[in-house]
């Protein structure tokens, strides 16, 4: 890919109870988290618990056939995906979907502090990868 990948920005996980969760992290493992962050608009909360350079992005769904996850054959609690950051989510899209690789965003998501998009499992021999890109100024871009 021309557009080149610059590192594994988080890990996503699915649990079913986000405070239970970051008690595991946080606790038990010794690890900082960030505040949770409500999302009712999309029926998810969210947490990045912080590992070296990369988070573990732990996310609770009220329905996970509301999320990408709909597009996996496991639905529920665990791994969930893996994010690899990119210096254009944009340009990279275009250029995955130029050599036919499925995604499932076309046009990329805004979100708080990131543009997104995810890759079709059947991309990757069934993982589900999101492409990320910093805004300017945000989390180290």
């Amino acid at each position: 890919m021309r557009s080149k990948v610059l590192g594994i920005d988080h890990i996503g996980i699915a649990v079913s109870n986000l405070e239970e969760a970051l008690q595991f992290y946080t606790r038990t493992l010794g690890l900082a988290a960030s505040p949770i962050q409500d999302s009712p608009e999309h029926g998810l909360r969210i947490a990045r618990v912080r590992v070296g350079d990369v988070d573990l992005e732990l996310i609770e769904a009220q329905d996970w056939e509301r999320t990408t996850q709909r597009h996996l054959p496991h639905q529920g609690p665990g791994v969930y995906h893996f994010a690899l950051r990119v210096a254009d989510v944009d340009a990279s899209v275009a250029e995955l979907e130029a050599a036919n690789v499925p995604v499932i965003d076309h046009v990329p998501r805004e979100g708080d502090d990131m543009r997104v998009s995810f890759l079709h499992p059947d991309a990757a021999n069934g993982t589900l990868i999101e492409l990320v890109a910093p805004k300017h100024g945000k989390r180290g871009a």
